[in-house]
């Protein structure tokens, strides 16, 4: 396991570093920022040269510290926002979490589903550093799911399907167990976490979610943005469509109607319409559980046709729609969900 930041002194060195080298890369382009994140540094100057040079440093440090003021414990929530960067976890529905301020991470529960984590990210390229690696290992087609990617190679095959790292995602979702089997593989493989990464599972491990059977989803909404373009509307119905497979990681009832129309009420032409469209964007259309959960949440929360245009599907999309919707378990899901 990698000790945290706090317990390991070269780790603190390493996130000392980290942050330098970030707070001096603003504006740099993604893979530059990679590459280099794992460079060697200069040793630091070692205080024991000072300690063997002259006793009388020794004699002057030990009266400095018994004369310094001992500082107060630092309490355990701001022990969490000192580690990770991240504030206080706080409950927030969904227009709650728009409205917030996107100048840094903020965590949000969502109200009406506790087990569901919202992170809103500031910018596209820092939801990037902290969840496409996660993304490439759950999900995407054409990548490993048995391993974890070094840095290097991730940027590789992003750039070989010709996409762009900052934008490989507009939200994330992830289930607990998926996250959990990331960290356990990234450890047994070896592979180096990245800042960002190591912030994202001090913050789970404070939250419960890498505990053996726990229940629990992580969904993430980026910023507004110009370039990639993401206006109020898009981002709104981002969240929503995240919400949804939020709910389908933690509501079993939902996951299995859901996978019960998926195998049962659609037909094979149906599924083969859908199949089509989430490869073309890239998932891994051999994973039954993604392919119905991507279903739900295209066919019924995706309201803007700039995402979702049930007309290119080649089937009757509307219908289907109508009748997913008509069989939804009660709850506030299906309440807030309009019928057509």
């Amino acid at each position: 396991m990698t000790p945290d930041a706090e317990d390991d002194p070269f780790a603190r060195r390493d996130a000392a570093r980290d942050f330098a080298r970030a707070a001096m890369r603003v504006g740099t382009k993604p893979d530059e920022r990679r590459a280099d994140r794992h460079a060697a540094a200069p040793r630091p100057f070692s205080p024991r040269l000072f300690v063997a040079a002259s006793g009388l440093t020794v004699a002057l440090a030990a009266v400095f510290l018994m004369l310094r003021p001992t500082p107060s414990p630092v309490p355990q929530t701001a022990q969490a926002a000192v580690g990770t960067g991240l504030q206080s976890v706080t409950r927030a529905d969904e227009a709650t979490v728009l409205a917030a301020p996107q100048d840094r991470l903020r965590v949000f529960r969502l109200s009406q589903a506790p087990s569901v984590l919202v992170l809103a990210f500031p910018s596209l390229h820092e939801q990037a550093l902290m969840l496409d690696r996660v993304g490439a290992f759950v999900e995407k087609a054409g990548m490993p799911h048995d391993r974890v990617l070094p840095d290097s190679e991730l940027l590789s095959r992003i750039a070989q399907v010709g996409e762009d790292f900052d934008s490989f995602y507009y939200g994330h979702d992830y289930r607990a167990a998926d996250l959990l089997r990331f960290f356990v593989t990234a450890d047994a493989d070896g592979v180096a976490l990245d800042t960002e990464e190591r912030a994202l599972r001090k913050l789970l491990t404070q939250q419960g979610m890498l505990q053996h059977g726990a229940v629990g989803a992580v969904i993430s909404v980026p910023p507004l943005s110009v370039q990639p373009p993401v206006d109020a509307g898009s981002r709104a119905t981002i969240l929503r469509h995240e919400v949804s497979h939020g709910v389908y990681f933690t509501d079993p009832a939902y996951a299995a109607y859901t996978q019960h129309f998926w195998a049962e009420v659609m037909t094979e032409r149906d599924r083969a319409a859908f199949r089509k469209m989430l490869g073309g964007e890239g998932y891994d259309t051999a994973n039954e559980d993604l392919m119905s959960n991507e279903m739900q949440a295209y066919l019924v929360h995706t309201p803007d046709r700039r995402f979702f245009e049930p007309s290119r599907m080649g089937i009757d999309a509307s219908l289907l729609r109508q009748q997913f919707v008509a069989g939804m378990p009660a709850g506030w899901l299906r309440d807030e969900t309009p019928p057509h």
